[in-house]
This record gives C-alpha cells, structure tokens and sequence, in this order.
C-alpha cells in the first residue's frame, strides 16, 4: 500500500512541474521582447495575444496601449478601441509615428477630416528613413479624395452581411433570371481569360461583359461580346471612360440598359477597388463619365461587385473593409434604383453610414426566404428607378408612367438626359481639378485651365435648361392634378409621404412663449412685405406656399437670434434665469427648469443655429424656383426699355442661387460654414428674384409693361457676388431703401418721443460672442467696434456703434446683418455695464 501511495505522489509531482513549466513557457512568450520582436515581424495576429495579456497586468502602460492599437489597427478588430488606445498613447507621447497609425485608424473609420490632421502632422516630423512615409503620402490623398466624394451619401438599410471566400462568393449572390446572369469566365471560356474573374451575362442572353488583362499590360479592362445568328462575336472592349490605365473589373449592367456598375482601383477614390456607376447615351452610343459611388459602398478598402435585383428590391456588394486575408463580406441592402445621395449632416452621419451596421432581419437565411416570398409579387410591379422627382412637399414620381399630363413628362425626359450628360461634365470637371493641382508644367496648367472653363460653361448651361425643363415640368403637373381634382377625376396612384410637413397656420407663426419678445416688428410685418407682389403676379397654389416659405423664415429668425442669446447668456449663467428649450418646444410649461452649465447652453445654441440655417434654407428653396418662373413668364412681356433691370437682378439672383449650389457640392466638403455661407448665397439670390419682381410689379401698375411679347436679348456679362463680396457689406447688397408703396403700412399708435440718453448711458448693437476674432474686412464695414473679454472662458463679446436712442440702434442692425453678423440685437450699457433696456 505505501509502495502504491509513492508511485501515486511521484506522478502526481511529475504532473504539476511539467504543468509549471509549460505556464513558465507561456509567461516566455507574452513578454515585452516577444511583443516587439512579432510587431517588426509584421505578425500582428501573435502580437496581439502578447499585448492582450501585458495589457491585463499593466492597463496604463502607454507603450502597450500604442502596440496593441496598432494590433487591432491591422487585424481589423475593434477600430474604434484602436483609436482610443493610440489617443492614449499620443497624449503620452509614446512615439511621433502615433499620428500615422492614428491616421489610418480614422481613415478606416471614415473620420477623413481626423485622418487628414493626424497624416499631416506625421508628414510634418517625418524622417526621410520612415517607412511609413510613402504611406502616409498615400492615404492622406485618399483621405482628401473621402473628404470631397463623402459630402453626400447613401443612407441604405443592410439586410445582412455574410462571410466567405473570393473562389465561393458568387454564392451569396441570388439575382432571379430576369434580372440576368454571374458566371465565372472558366463557366463560359475556354481559353484567353483567367477563369476565376467574374463575368455578367444580361437578362436576354444576348450580350456578356467580362473582364481580362490586355496584351500590352498586365492591368484589367472591361470588354463585351454580342451575340450574333451564328453565335458569339468578337470581344470588344469598352473604351473610356469605363477603362483606365489601371484595373476595371467586376461588370454589371442594369436592365434598363443605360445604368452600368463596375470596380476600379483608379486614382480619386477612397482606395483599393471603388464601385462607380456610369451612364450610357442611347444618342450618342457612348459612355459618359463615371461617379463614384460613394459612401457607404465605398471604403479605404477593396469594395466590388455591386448587382442589384429590381424586381426584389435588393442589392448586393463585396468588401474587405471588415477581413483580413482572401476572406470578404458580401452585404445585402434594400435597394429599388431609387435611393439617392443627400447631404450629410456632419462627420458622425458619415462614419455611422460606413458601419454598415445590420438592421431588421439579420440572419441571412431568414433574408433570403424574405426575399424569395416577394418576388413573384414584385415581379409585376417593376420600376425603372432612374429618378426620384418630388412634385411637392408630398407627391414623388419615380416612373415616367406616373405622369398625368404628356407635355410634363417630355419636359422632364429632356430634363432627365440633360442631366445625364452634366453629371458626366461635372465629374470630368472635379478630375481635371485635381489633374491641375497636380501639374507643375506652366503649359500643361494652361491647357487644363483652358479645358476646366470650357466644361464649367458646359454644366452651367446645361444647369439652366435642366432647371427649366424640371421647374416648368412640376408646375404643369401640377396644374393637371388640380384639374382634375376640381372635376372630381383625380386618384393619386403615386404613394405619398404621410410624414411630410404640412403648411403651417399662415395667420401667425407658432412661437413657445419663451420666444415671444423676439416676434419684433420686424417679423410680425415680413408677410406683408410682399403681399401685394404675391396677389398680383401669383396663382391661389404658389401663394400657399410662398406664405409657407415665409413662415419658415420667419421661424429661422427666432431662432437665429434665440441662439445668439443663447451663446451669449452662457458666458454669465449664474446672473440669468436659465431656459431649458427641450421644456419649450415639447409643452412642459409647469416642470421646474433644470440649471443648465454653460457647456449646456453653448451646445444648445449651436444645435438651434443648424437648425436655423436647416430651415432657412427649405424657406429659399421653396421659393426660388416659384419666382424663377414667374421670371421667365413676365420677361415675355418686356420691351428693350423697361427690362434691363429686371433681367439683370433676375440672371444675378440666378448666378448666387447657383454658386450657393456649387459651395455645398465643393471639393472641400460639408462643413457648417460651407452651410452659412450658401445660404447667405441662396438669401442674396432670393432678394434679387423679389426686386426684379416688384420692379416689374410697380411697371405693371402703372401701365408701362407692354402687351405684346417682345423678344429680349439677355443682359451679358452679368457677374456675380461672391460669398466674400457680400460679407463685405458693398453698396450693392446693402438693403435699399424700400418705396412706401412696397409695404402694407400697419396703423401705429403715436408715442412720446424717446429721450436721449446721459453720457454714463448708451445703446449698442451686440453682434456676437466668438472664441477667434472675426474677419477684419466685416469688422471695417459696420460702425465702431468694441469688445469685452469674458475671462477664463476665452470668449470675447463684440459690440457695434453708441447710439443715444433705442431707435437709432435698432436701424443699425439690417446693415451690420448684411455684413455677416446674424445674430446682431440692441443692450443698453448702464454705467459701462449691460443693464435692462428702459421702457
């Protein structure tokens, strides 16, 4: 028994120092050394079990932070936990090459505007020894290209996403018949193609497009063949724009036979493969020039593939933005051809949208019996998916069959080519842009000036007929419908959107009670402004929506100043009763008002002045093509004498309405300011469309606007203001002094005259409160400045002229408003101190 019990210990003894040895070994290899040496080795995998293990032992260790940052930055992990870990080893400044890592980490993200900041600041202290160097070149290129395509975006619904290889991806693609064929080249060639690329036969079975490597270079081009009566013709390959000196590969053409998807790692894009859609010219049997898809489609990664499916309402794309290896993503989106690209709100739009994050069903199994379940009812009620073309706030035709009146769906058909062939122009313009910043060349710089004011005459031509066709399109639709709602024959056929706004109560302006001492004057007479404008020269419809637009302005106003105030009363919380504008607008009249902190009331100011400059312009938009086209039918009833004013205020309205357009679609990207900026633009377009209308209006009345329709010759060489111009305050967009005829005067009560204010007393315009000074040239054009600095906030207010009288200060303000200072309203100074204006 004892001899038994000796053996049973020695085992046992063996056991557990065989166990200690192999932990001695693994604590060996989570070590510091190990960690390193797999980081040089470029075997991030290993690397990250390491600093997984150090990292459980030291949690602030900075250095091992910045390794496995960099860890989870290759092995495509958590991005977001990368960035977190490199911030903290950047604010340790563990290493300058952080700025790099954090770079690509943003990039992957779809923070381009992060990305760009951390790659420049690596460039900036980079060694001509880095490695990193070339590619940090690289991707702050790519980033700059994100920046400027990611302004607008898809906001698509992912239906699922599954996981597979290159060799078997074809197998999550389930396209029905009549939408057409994926083969892969070895399933239809013999010989002369690599026979795993992927190829596309149309629903006819009539043409296959196809990718192979030319003879000459070892790059992939996109080629078709045509089947013929005795079988399949020769390869032709598609030329440019759809090919290029680099790789064109993964075709698909849509059924309609004019919309056609491929991929290419061509320079512009976001990096690796991009998607781009490209329009072909039945006219002209050619191909226009190609768009980059976009987010969320594309990624700083290989993106490929894109088929959609009609008649089921789905697409489907490839991506290796989220694997690492030959390992890819194929995502599944609702998709009916009729989704399109809308501005992004801010940089957190655009990273969410590239997440691609599943909604709803998110078994692929459970998607795909979806699917199949709606097919063959869908199948019936095809679409061709070629537009989206929104009548009113309401009413959207997405079918050339949806219209009722035949000469509005041929306007719109012309419309819709025209558009086409400036989408084209437009792309080749923003191109060749890029080609000049890259050219050194003094010639070659001249060439593609030369060529880039040629196509930017093109779009802009082409920009005004397809406004026309399109504006003159909605309005005889319009009539249509509502002559056939006045017989009793109309029935919508066209679903329409519940959730849109309805017009507004237009015998006044819904304001919280809060607000009410902002509804100045000023505001309670905007409708009457033009009143008698609208009456004269508008039907009963386009007044409804003018009063509408009006209402929204107005609404813009209160709450532009109310976040003036805002900013304002931030900078001294404890001295004012705070507000709480959640409170406000939801009706909680009774509930105690929580006390906000000054970065509560900073951030909402902010939010009410996105929302002011949101509403501001609906408010133009809605407006600007109703006076667009009153402009066009009255210009018919000018004489040479009377109609160089009104055609030189109407082309200068329709020049800053334009280049408002142009801002938000820069190469810069959406940014607020790019925001403010074009609507200042679309506002100063808007004012020149209202006087050339009540300069005809006041003709008119007097009986000086010709019955006979005389041709005139459009005003030359109009130019107009720029953003700048205007914020310089020129004479020329300085509010003119109104005729008394143009307002419907309102009876005042007679007051007693104001008293002039003591010396220890005066009025000022208070334009704002900034954290960097505002731009000199807007200071120069409004009366003297003064500032008072809020110590410790780093915030200084700014204030405009003395002015004895409230009235005198009060008439100051549309001219320092005109100069860029939006949020300007009248304090009264006590003793050198603000203080309640006197009654």
């Amino acid at each position: 028994m004892v001899k038994y019990l000796r053996t049973v210990l020695f085992v046992l003894l063996i056991f557990v120092v065989g166990s200690f040895s192999v932990l001695v070994g693994q604590e060996q290899n989570y070590t510091p050394k190990k960690g390193i040496e797999y980081i040089k080795a470029e075997d991030y995998k290993n690397a990250e079990f390491v600093y997984q293990h150090l990292l459980k032992k030291y949690p602030k260790d900075a250095a091992y932070n910045f390794y496995m940052g960099i860890c989870l930055l290759y092995n495509k992990g958590d991005i977001s936990q990368s960035i977190k870990m490199l911030n903290y080893a950047r604010v340790k400044r563990v290493s300058r090459k952080v700025h790099f890592y954090l770079g690509r980490a943003h990039q992957l993200a779809f923070h381009f505007d992060e990305a760009v900041a951390n790659l420049e600041t690596y460039l900036k202290t980079a060694r001509p020894t880095d490695k990193q160097l070339s590619d940090a070149k690289y991707y702050l290129e790519l980033s700059k290209n994100a920046q400027r395509i990611s302004s607008k975006i898809y906001e698509l619904e992912v239906l699922a996403k599954s996981s597979t290889t290159k060799d078997n991806i074809l197998d999550l693609y389930q396209p029905i018949e009549d939408v057409g064929k994926l083969y892969k080249n070895g399933d239809f060639f013999e010989s002369g193609v690599n026979p795993n690329h992927v190829m596309f036969e149309t629903e006819r079975g009539d043409v296959v497009y196809f990718s192979m490597e030319t003879s000459d270079e070892d790059t992939l081009s996109i080629f078709k063949m045509e089947k013929l009566l005795d079988g399949w013709g020769d390869s032709k390959s598609l030329g440019s724009p759809v090919n290029s000196e680099y790789n064109d590969a993964y075709p698909f053409m849509e059924t309609d036979g004019l919309t056609f998807y491929f991929a290419s790692d061509r320079p512009g894009g976001f990096g690796g493969y991009d998607i781009y859609k490209i329009f072909y010219d039945s006219e002209t049997q050619e191909f226009l020039e190609p768009i980059n898809m976009g987010v969320p489609f594309n990624s700083p990664e290989d993106d490929f593939m894109f088929v959609s499916d009609e008649y089921s309402e789905v697409a489907w794309f490839a991506s290796n933005r989220e694997t690492t290896g030959d390992t890819v993503l194929v995502y599944t989106v609702k998709w009916d051809g009729h989704q399109v690209r809308n501005m992004a709100d801010d940089a957190n739009q655009i990273a969410d949208a590239g997440k691609l994050t599943v909604g709803g069903a998110s078994s692929a199994g459970i998607q795909n019996n979806a699917i199949n379940s709606n097919r063959d009812s869908q199948r019936t009620r095809k679409k061709s998916g070629l537009f989206s073309f929104a009548l009113n706030d309401t009413l959207v035709y997405t079918d050339f069959d949806e219209f009722l009146d035949e000469e509005a769906k041929e306007l719109y058909r012309l419309g819709y080519q025209l558009q086409l062939k400036k989408d084209s122009l437009s792309s080749l313009m923003k191109a060749r842009r890029v080609d000049y910043s890259r050219v050194s060349n003094e010639t070659e710089r001249n060439d593609i000036v030369n060529e880039i004011l040629l196509l930017e005459n093109k779009v802009y031509s082409l920009e005004d007929q397809i406004q026309e066709k399109y504006l003159y399109a909605r309005q005889k639709e319009l009539n249509e419908i509502q002559n056939r709602i006045n017989s009793g024959s109309y029935h919508a056929a066209v679903k329409q959107n519940s959730d849109a706004p309805k017009a507004l109560n237009l015998e006044g302006v819904f304001i919280p009670e809060k607000y009410v001492f902002h509804s100045s004057d000023e505001f309670e007479r905007y409708y009457a402004k033009q009143e008698d404008v609208y009456e004269a020269l508008f039907s009963a419809n386009d007044i409804v929506s003018l009063k509408y637009a009006d209402s929204l302005y107005v609404w813009a106003n209160i709450l532009n100043l109310e976040s003036s105030r805002l900013l304002e009363q931030s900078a001294n919380v404890e001295e004012i009763e705070p507000i709480k504008l959640g409170n406000l607008l939801n009706g909680n009249k009774d509930e105690e008002p929580e006390e906000p902190t000054s970065n509560d009331m900073i951030k909402e100011s902010k939010e009410l002045k996105l929302l002011s400059n949101r509403i501001y312009h609906k408010a133009l938009d809605k407006k600007y093509p109703i006076y667009y086209l009153k402009l066009k039918d009255v210009s018919r009833n000018l004489n040479e004498e009377n109609s160089k004013d009104i055609l030189l205020n109407a082309q200068q309205g329709n020049a800053l309405y334009r280049e408002s357009k142009d801002l938000l679609s820069g190469m810069a990207g959406l940014s607020l300011e790019s925001y403010e900026k074009s609507g200042t633009l679309k506002k100063a377009g808007v004012e020149k469309q209202e006087k050339a209308l009540r300069i005809y209006y006041n003709l008119d009345k007097e009986g000086l606007v010709s019955s006979e329709v005389t041709a005139v010759e459009e005003t030359a060489g109009v130019v107009q203001k720029s953003y700048a111009e205007l914020q310089k305050g020129e004479e020329a967009f300085v509010p003119e002094e109104k005729e008394v005829s143009e307002f419907v005067e309102e009876p005042v009560a007679e007051v007693v005259a104001e008293k002039e204010l003591s010396s220890a007393s005066v009025y000022k315009v208070q334009i704002g409160v900034f954290r960097n000074p505002p731009k000199k040239e807007a200071l120069d054009n409004i009366p003297p400045v003064s500032k008072e600095v809020l110590e410790g906030r780093g915030l200084t207010k700014y204030f405009s002229g003395n002015y004895k009288t409230y009235k005198e200060a009060q008439n100051a303000i549309p001219s320092i408003v005109n100069a860029g200072f939006a949020g300007a309203f009248v304090v009264y100074f006590q003793d050198g101190k603000i203080s309640a204006i006197p009654k």
